[in-house]
């Protein structure tokens, strides 16, 4: 083959050499730029999946506290007196309460050194800017004028982070009269309530707290 002929033919023809063509400069941007896209993507993937799983696990915790505290107050609830004898052989309704706090009689819970009676006050406590969920109890009285007044409390910190708390009992005050919600119950009443609602308002939305509503199951009052 003549040098003339090698001329007429593709260069990757000629002597049977090879050549490659490189990536000019506008395609090397075109790639990063699409790199660039792709990757940006995959982050914002990943930060909203780590979102969801720590708004997830937030929520899974919640939950659980809020079954723990409605468990527990729904057994004390169901281990509460009808009615108590107190000094001069004086009975009353084991049970009193208003939208701040509510105060009754029953079993000792389940804790070390306790035993016997214990008196009980479910407090709306202010706390920081808002107001926390505290059960307090001591040793009943039955000598004591008024049982309620108790100078020292061991207490128990329910909830926390609540922009307020309100109670409220259902039930009938009087024979034969429509029951319905109250925001008192007085232990003068002839009777006690049927349910107990308390309304905890979150300080935020991960903190927030469902309507608890929880029913009353009294024992027999003591002599």
């Amino acid at each position: 083959m003549t040098r003339h002929a090698c001329r007429n033919r593709r260069p990757q023809q000629c002597c049977g050499r090879k050549h490659s063509r490189g990536f000019t400069l506008l395609e090397l941007l075109v790639a990063v730029v699409i790199m660039t896209l792709m990757m940006t993507v995959a982050f914002g993937a990943v930060r909203l999946a780590g979102s969801s799983w720590e708004a997830g696990i937030r929520r899974a915790g919640a939950n659980a506290e809020v079954r723990l505290v409605a468990d527990f107050l729904r057994r004390q609830f169901a281990q509460l007196l009808t009615s108590a004898s107190i000094a001069d052989d004086t009975r009353l309704i084991a049970f009193t309460g208003n939208a701040e706090i509510i105060r009754f009689i029953g079993s000792a819970p389940h804790h070390p050194g306790v035993a016997g009676l214990m008196v009980y006050r479910l407090d709306a406590e202010p706390y920081a800017d808002g107001q926390r969920l505290v059960l307090s109890y001591a040793t009943f009285d039955p000598g004591a004028e008024d049982p309620f007044d108790v100078l020292s409390y061991r207490r128990l910190i329910l909830a926390e982070r609540c922009a307020a708390i309100t109670f409220e009992f259902f039930g009938t005050r009087v024979a034969d009269a429509a029951p319905s919600w109250h925001p008192d119950w007085h232990d003068y009443e002839k009777r006690l309530p049927d349910l107990v609602r308390i309304k905890l308002l979150a300080a935020s939305d991960a903190d927030r707290w469902p309507e608890l509503i929880l029913p009353i199951r009294a024992q027999q009052g003591s002599s």
